[in-house]
């Protein structure tokens, strides 16, 4: 095997790995960060998987996703380029496996976070890897729904200087999506109180066994 099919047979298995990743643990939940008295809900579509990868690819994001989850992608079926290259994706796939890392510990929570293309309203960070958020938006920018959703996986130290301020979350919960209320408690500021403001999404029974509301 040449060295650069070997390249590429090495980004392969970081996709599939990952994919299967983000199927266990964020697609079909959605993740409600709580910070002071402020609040946003994130969703992990399937079709954004693809482009946190770094690649791109003939396939339409929902098959690329798929076939990646199942461990069917084949090297031929996704490609680089100038806007993403090799360099790219090799930097980009180590942390994207470790992504579910930014929903259950302690993280920072960036406002508009500045790119040479993009400000990002909301942005996720661990200080060694960001999510960038974009509203859930159809193409004319009517809103679709309240949850935020992935756009872009950063790799770098320097997202905290690039925003315009921070704070760090108080509060991680999440639900399945086919749940209305949040029913699982990942992170807690044990020197904090969830403010009252988001107790209509927390389910009486978490409340209650974590004393929450108190």
């Amino acid at each position: 095997m040449s060295e650069k099919r070997e390249k590429k047979y090495a980004i392969r298995q970081f996709i599939i790995e990952a994919a299967r990743i983000y199927s266990e643990e964020l697609a079909g939940k959605s993740f409600l960060y709580v910070y002071g008295n402020e609040y946003f809900e994130v969703s992990f579509p399937t079709d954004h998987f693809l482009h946190l990868t770094g690649v791109e690819s003939m396939l339409t994001a929902k098959n690329f996703y798929k076939r990646a989850k199942k461990g069917q992608l084949t090297d031929k079926q996704f490609y680089f380029t100038s806007r993403h290259p090799f360099a790219n994706a090799k930097k980009k796939l180590p942390s994207l496996k470790r992504i579910q890392e930014l929903t259950n510990d302690a993280v920072c929570i960036l406002k508009e976070m500045s790119t040479n293309t993009v400000v990002y309203k909301l942005s996720i960070s661990n200080l060694e890897f960001t999510l960038g958020l974009t509203e859930d938006v159809d193409k004319d920018n009517n809103k679709l729904s309240d949850y935020y959703l992935p756009m872009s996986l950063r790799v770098e130290e320097s997202s905290v200087e690039k925003s315009s301020d921070w704070e760090i979350v108080d509060f991680i919960l999440v639900k399945d999506l086919s749940n209305r209320l949040y029913d699982k408690l990942l992170y807690i500021d044990e020197n904090k109180r969830l403010p009252s403001l988001v107790h209509t999404l927390v389910s009486k029974e978490l409340l209650e066994e974590c004393k929450l509301g108190e």
